[in-house]
């Protein structure tokens, strides 16, 4: 009974984040994937009779400055943060991973576009994004290129580093001594030593790009105000934050809740795949 006990005890301790953080998220996926069925109203409806609502049974969360359903707004909005944050991550960590190779491998790419990255983070991360989107315009499409571009060199950067500590290893050594091509050695044995950190550094990005997104949306340069997102909920209720708060109030939970749970998620998995904390 003890050793079970034990055992559970251990596992607790090093699951329990996961856990916790991963039925948080499913919920919020769920909500996201059933979102018209959710939604009590259209998010895009204006309804001039019924602005700035306080919630009743109608309109569970009120109505903004247009009259719109602030819980059907929020729900859809669900969709547009997941999509973008998943979709950016993903292209990030893709295109991240075949630079950090090539920089980390070959120094004649370490010179060029090492430098060219360095340029690019040497700019704050939310300045950056602001002058990507002011140039670009408005658009999912153009968004999603902008956050990518933004998360390009930290990725670059990581697995650059993982390569520099690779390469010089004796398994590599003996595999260029055996006749191996340098893109042989890159995919079979320098990129599959990189997972662990690319895993964890795409779980926890995916928290920093909603928050990214929120902020540029809430500051009038990401999204189309039509489109609904939780940063443009917030940009929209400010103006009447002193009288009705919970017009900004619902969405910015909606963020915190988020973007903690993919934290969560992050150092759980970490904690995990880090050989250094076991």
């Amino acid at each position: 009974m003890e050793k079970k006990k034990m055992k559970r005890s251990a596992f607790l301790k090093r699951y329990l984040r996961i856990i916790i953080s991963g039925i948080v998220l499913l919920g919020i996926f769920l909500v996201a994937i059933f979102a018209p069925f959710i939604a009590t109203h259209d998010p895009g409806k204006t309804d001039m009779y019924n602005m700035n609502q306080m919630p009743d049974k109608e309109h569970i969360m009120g109505t903004d400055i247009y009259g719109r359903d602030i819980f059907s707004r929020i729900v859809y909005g669900s969709r547009s943060s997941l999509l973008i944050s998943i979709t950016v991550n993903v292209l990030a960590i893709i295109i991240g991973t075949v630079l950090g190779l090539l920089v980390g491998y070959y120094k004649w790419a370490d010179r060029i576009i090492m430098r060219l990255l360095e340029g690019i983070n040497a700019l704050p991360t939310i300045l950056l994004a602001i002058v990507l989107v002011t140039v670009m315009g408005q658009g999912i499409d153009k968004l999603i290129i902008c956050l990518t571009v933004v998360n390009l060199p930290g990725i670059a950067r990581l697995v650059r580093s993982q390569v520099l500590s690779i390469k010089e290893k004796e398994h590599i050594e003996c595999a260029r001594s055996s006749g191996a091509s340098n893109l042989r050695i890159m995919i079979k044995y320098v990129l599959p030593l990189c997972l662990s950190p690319l895993i964890i550094r795409f779980t926890s990005g995916l928290g920093f790009t909603i928050l990214t997104q929120a902020s540029l949306s809430f500051l009038g340069v990401g999204l189309d105000p039509r489109i609904p997102n939780w940063g443009g909920v917030i940009n929209e209720g400010r103006s009447m934050i002193m009288v009705q708060p919970h017009q900004c109030a619902y969405a910015g939970i909606a963020i915190i809740i988020t973007v903690l749970a993919f934290s969560i998620m992050g150092d759980g998995i970490r904690d995990i795949l880090d050989p250094k904390l076991k």
